[in-house]
């Protein structure tokens, strides 16, 4: 049994991201805490607020490609809106032949008294872009360049 709900792993000169859940929502929601642990320096996710809300809605073709979208645009919404995200709260489904995720980000402001400064995270690439199921375990990953 998995102990944690995210991670992050060396990859070259960049990072891999990696979140597990019970639900594939729950995966891609652990992979924000993951991408987030390398913006913010020790960060104590049951510390940070819920009281910033932003809508998301993505589609793709496949799973992986959602992953990479996905990660994305919460890269996007954190550099526009200033929000230290937490969590995602939604539904993925199928589609007409593509993958769909909508739902709510949730965070608080963004302060570096804090939370830090960590990496500064450019964005999601396909590099080892992966989302399976492994026993009773969603598994959402990729690398993001740093």
């Amino acid at each position: 049994m998995v102990s944690k709900s995210y991670e992050t792993f060396e990859h070259g000169a960049d990072i891999g991201i990696r979140g597990y859940g019970k639900t594939l929502e729950e995966a891609f929601s652990n992979l924000i805490k993951a991408l987030f642990s390398l913006i913010g320096e020790e960060v104590d996710f049951n510390k940070v607020a819920a009281d910033q809300r932003v809508g998301i809605e993505v589609e793709a073709d496949f799973l992986e490609e959602l992953v990479v979208i996905f990660i994305n645009k919460v890269l996007s919404l954190f550099a526009l809106e200033n929000i230290f995200f937490k969590e995602f709260k939604g539904k993925i489904w199928e589609s007409d032949q593509r993958v769909r995720l909508e739902g709510t980000l949730l965070g608080e402001k963004y302060s570096p008294e804090k939370f830090g400064y960590g990496v500064e995270v450019k964005g999601a690439t396909f590099t080892l872009a992966k989302v399976e199921k492994n026993g009773d375990l969603w598994v959402a990953q990729c690398v993001v360049d740093v």
